[in-house]
């Protein structure tokens, strides 16, 4: 579900999800549930490590962390680069909207660019333009 009122990834996952998903990015390399929950006291958000091996868990079942085993602990890391995982975000936002409300969405999507970034009204006309002139050489095979 995306949560409107929220921010960044959050608005796709919970915040602690969010907050454990940063960590490991910031991490750079395969950590452990401890790894991850001294890293995030380090900012001052203290959570019980049984809450952080559940979230990470969670995060593992939803496909984006991967995990192997090393002794009795598991190590974690991302299954996605922040801008994979941002792109897929989008699309499932995107696709989801568009299957409900498809021509108000695309309308309103337009009308916000054009009021928040009118010089990016030519470059969606370029992408449009672009995506009609590859559907129409592709439907002449």
């Amino acid at each position: 579900m995306f949560k409107l009122d929220k921010s960044g990834l959050e608005q796709a996952l919970g915040t602690l999800e969010a907050q454990v998903m940063e960590a490991i990015w910031e991490a750079g390399e395969p950590v452990a549930v401890e790894d991850v929950r001294a890293a995030l006291e380090a900012q001052g958000k203290e959570s019980a490590y049984t809450t952080i091996m559940t979230t990470m868990s969670r995060l593992f079942d939803k496909g984006l962390l991967e995990r192997e085993q090393r002794g009795r602990a598991y190590f974690y890391w991302a299954a996605l680069s922040r801008s994979e995982l941002n792109r897929n975000v989008s699309r499932r936002v995107i696709d989801g909207l568009l299957a409900s409300f498809a021509e108000p969405a695309i309308s309103y999507f337009v009308e916000a660019v054009g009021d928040e970034h009118p010089e990016q009204l030519d470059a969606l006309a370029r992408i449009v333009d672009e995506h009609r002139r590859r559907r129409g050489s592709a439907t002449e095979r």
